[in-house]
């Protein structure tokens, strides 16, 4: 992995992604990072409506999920559990209840002022439970342990993960009976 630092930062999301394809041995139709330019529309549409920013500090995403969500969408929280980081996301199919592409966003830093800094991939549910049991057990392929959100990508949830093993859940139609 000494080769990240080598990478532009620019091109070590394209290094990332090829390496979670190539170790998890999964299809770039199934799991990808979005390209040009749709990870703004999307990322946008994400902050708008989960992130916070009625605080003037520790604003946006980036806080989100240690600080609380939007007042609008807190209207839809639905609890935070302190869970196995290693293990957790094994539970996501009883879970999350649509078998569709999911958006899976990873925090690489920075708050809402200074420019919060998010890699975004579009996945399916099986591959994304691959790439969580290789980033969880790689540090995140060496990058440290990153905190991350999964997003329906018709927004209708949101859950969180950060780095204190706490995940959680806010929006509609969820099965949390595992919790």
């Amino acid at each position: 992995m000494k080769q990240k630092n080598i990478l532009s930062d620019k091109k070590l999301i394209y290094y990332f992604e090829d390496e979670l394809i190539k170790k998890c041995n999964i299809s770039k139709s199934r799991f990808h990072k979005l390209r040009g330019n749709q990870w703004k529309s999307v990322y946008q549409t994400i902050t708008e409506k989960f992130a916070d920013k009625t605080k003037t500090w520790k604003n946006g995403l980036h806080w989100a999920n240690i600080n609380g969500y939007s007042p609008k969408s807190m209207k839809n929280f639905l609890g935070c559990y302190s869970v196995d980081y290693s293990t957790w996301f094994y539970q996501l199919p009883q879970i999350i209840p649509e078998d569709n592409m999911i958006y899976f966003l990873i925090d690489k830093g920075n708050d809402w002022y200074t420019g919060e800094i998010f890699w975004i991939f579009e996945s399916y549910l099986p591959e994304l439970i691959k790439v969580l049991h290789l980033l969880n057990k790689t540090a995140f392929l060496d990058f440290g342990f990153l905190d991350y959100y999964i997003v329906s990508k018709k927004f209708k949830w949101i859950i969180g993960f950060n780095h204190h093993d706490v995940v959680s859940f806010v929006g509609e139609g969820f099965k949390l009976n595992c919790f």
